[in-house]
């Protein structure tokens, strides 16, 4: 029977950096500090008492945990109930308080350091017990006919049917966009490069939401063609995966290390997560993770040339890669409601290169637009002084879903047509402050609770009209106006150094924005990819 054994501990050199996402890095990385405890040996019970443990593991190795805990052995002192159920939902209940197992086996350390990020200062976290109890690398599902191995996790990324998935419910959907961070970290290609390749596959993706599943996201793959990501232990079990070839990029990949932590107040915690790791690291054990798909906690390739075999493994050398990457990914992946606001007065006529600061700025915007996917609701201003009548600004198009058709015209077509024609419109000074207020007076006027509501504004100049508020009284009036439960933000985008950078900032800075200064004209679009991605 398996006993009480102490879980054998894992040796530093063949687990420490070795395979990336699921390992101790990763927790510590997102809480800041994270000590893992793993004891030497189970204090002895008595078994005076049998402990009900309710185990809430990874849908993919539950099976093989149920029948772990069948063998156990009564010297465990408890009973395992064991539920198969999604990281990400038991996460959101231990974050809340609510519904918490005794023991968790999510597939990654992940979503244990997630948890301790969200808890009150002093609040008992999850206890890790064990710290993997098997292993999986991610890999690429690609089309059989399709152009074989990349050499970068970015190469990949770029093809443009490449589905990563659902980033912040999965943790295989994340390795990519952290192995490119990786790479880019490395100088094997260009971080600018990542993030624009980011923003377009969420927005791509935001027009409808990938499966969690994995055999699901693997037969929508095939049925509309192109690439995903799965772990090697999906790949193998899904009927789908006979569409592809499962490969690892040149540069390498990252793992998933399914540790257990004790998440419950329960006494007899720690015990029981120890017996059920050693039950799992029995030769029975053993011989249903691998059969099930798995690897070993210290990653031996699958027998029988299945899988990948070995790969280079990916480190992150930079622990707050993981942080920001997830961070980003969380806001550039949500739905938009926005107003593109451009300044067409007399100076964007000015040169700029081979062309003029209105030419690059119409270049940026229509850039900014091919990210942009159908379900994103966009409208289009153009403003100078006294731009239409009395009027500093012009409506150009109003703000409706990019997909959607008005008289036989799509939006899309319209903000492309009415961006291209704002050169015509140049003429004239700058009425920024009036402009900027009634902007953000129309976004908010048609608030969109489930998408992030914005202004863009794109300008060269400062505020030149003497009849409009001045900055002052523009600021108070958003600070009074703005409402912390229908926030609409203000993302300014000063075109060379003669824009008004310090203005700005704080009308940014007072509806939550950002600002952002392309100091040479050839940096425009690069900069509206970065605001792009700060939307909230």
């Amino acid at each position: 029977m398996g006993g009480r054994h102490a879980v054998a501990k894992e040796s530093d050199s063949g687990r420490k950096w070795q395979y990336g996402i699921g390992l101790v890095v990763i927790a510590t990385i997102l809480t800041g500090v994270f000590v893992l405890r793993d004891e030497d040996t189970p204090a002895v019970a008595s078994c005076s008492t049998t402990h009900d443990i309710t185990v809430a593991a990874a849908p993919e190795i539950a099976p093989v945990v149920e029948a772990a805990a069948k063998r156990v052995g009564d010297d465990a002192c408890a009973t395992y109930t064991v539920e198969p159920q999604a990281p990400a939902l038991v996460a959101q209940a231990l974050a809340i308080g609510d519904g918490a197992p005794d023991l968790w086996i999510p597939d990654s350390s992940l979503w244990v350091a997630r948890v301790q990020s969200q808890l009150v200062e002093g609040a008992q976290g999850p206890e890790t017990v064990a710290k993997s109890v098997a292993t999986s690398p991610v890999v690429l599902a690609l089309p059989k006919d399709g152009p074989g191995r990349p050499d970068t996790w970015l190469e990949a990324m770029s093809d443009a049917k490449f589905t990563t998935g659902d980033a912040l419910a999965t943790t295989p959907a994340a390795v990519p966009l952290l192995a490119a961070q990786a790479e880019a970290a490395k100088g094997l290609t260009s971080a600018d490069t990542v993030s624009a390749t980011m923003v377009t596959i969420a927005q791509r993706q935001s027009v409808a939401a990938p499966k969690t599943n994995p055999a699901e996201l693997l037969a929508d793959v095939a049925k509309a063609g192109g690439s995903t990501v799965v772990s090697e232990q999906a790949f193998a079990s899904a009927p789908q995966s006979s569409a592809f070839v499962e490969v690892v990029p040149q540069t390498g990949s990252l793992v998933l290390d399914y540790p257990m932590a004790a998440t419950s107040d329960n006494p007899g915690n720690a015990d029981a997560g120890k017996a059920l790791a050693t039950a799992l690291g029995s030769a029975d054990g053993v011989k249903g993770l691998t059969e099930a798909g798995f690897r070993s906690p210290t990653g031996e390739p699958l027998p029988e040339g299945k899988g990948v075999g070995q790969f280079t493994p990916i480190a992150i050398d930079n622990p707050q890669l993981v942080a920001q990457t997830l961070r980003k990914w969380s806001v550039i992946a949500l739905p938009a409601q926005m107003l593109s606001v451009v300044d067409v007065s007399g100076s964007m006529e000015a040169q700029a290169g081979d062309s003029t600061r209105m030419g690059l700025t119409v270049e940026a915007a229509l850039t900014g637009l091919s990210l942009m996917p159908d379900s994103w609701a966009v409208g289009s201003w153009a403003f100078s002084h006294q731009l239409d009548g009395e009027q500093d600004w012009k409506k150009l198009a109003p703000i409706r879903k990019l997909g959607a058709v008005t008289g036989g015209v799509k939006q899309r077509d319209l903000v492309v047509q009415k961006t291209r024609e704002m050169p015509s419109l140049v003429g004239g000074g700058t009425g920024l402050y009036d402009t900027t207020l009634a902007a953000w007076r129309t976004v908010q006027a048609q608030y969109d609770p489930k998408a992030i509501n914005s202004v863009v504004i794109l300008t060269d100049g400062k505020n030149e009209d003497a009849n409009s508020l001045s900055l002052s009284e523009l600021l108070a009036t958003l600070q009074r106006e703005r409402d912390p439960a229908r926030p609409v933000i203000v993302i300014a985008i000063g075109i060379t150094e003669d824009a008004d950078a310090s203005a700005l900032e704080k009308i940014a800075k007072a509806t939550g924005g950002q600002s952002y200064i392309a100091r040479e004209p050839a940096e425009i679009s690069q900069v509206f990819v970065k605001a792009l991605e700060s939307r909230g």
